[in-house]
């Protein structure tokens, strides 16, 4: 690939490094209670609503990351099997939690789903 054709997808690389670490600064910066990850996809949906749109080569490469986002999940298993010894000892937390931030998490979409529903008019196939 010659080097002009890289230069885009290297500067939408760059914003998305950017806004995580601006979010990162804001969210320090401000003692907030919320990760700067989360601030810098903020940030990112504001430069989104300024422009009206997603410029192509940043559509691009969010495309090219999300195709290969098993790649990402590499290094959490490589931490699991490092503390295999700590998850066996707090397994039953470690299961009740995910198992109860789970059926809220289905009880919170189903609510938000519903409350959908009747704010824009829909009716249910139930109904």
């Amino acid at each position: 690939m010659r080097a002009r054709g890289v230069i885009p997808y290297a500067a939408a690389f760059l914003v998305l490094v950017l806004c995580n670490w601006a979010g990162g600064r804001v969210a320090a910066l401000l003692h907030l209670p919320v990760p700067g990850t989360v601030i810098g996809i903020l940030i990112l949906l504001g430069v989104f609503a300024f422009l009206g749109r997603v410029p192509q080569p940043l559509r691009r490469m969010a495309e090219f990351l999300l195709r290969h986002l098993n790649l990402f999940y590499i290094p959490a298993g490589v931490g699991v099997m490092a503390y295999a010894a700590l998850v066996r000892q707090d397994l039953l937390p470690i299961v009740v939690a995910l198992t109860g931030g789970t059926f809220i998490a289905l009880i919170a979409g189903a609510l938000a789903f519903h409350w959908a529903a009747r704010l824009t008019g829909q009716r249910g196939s139930d109904e």
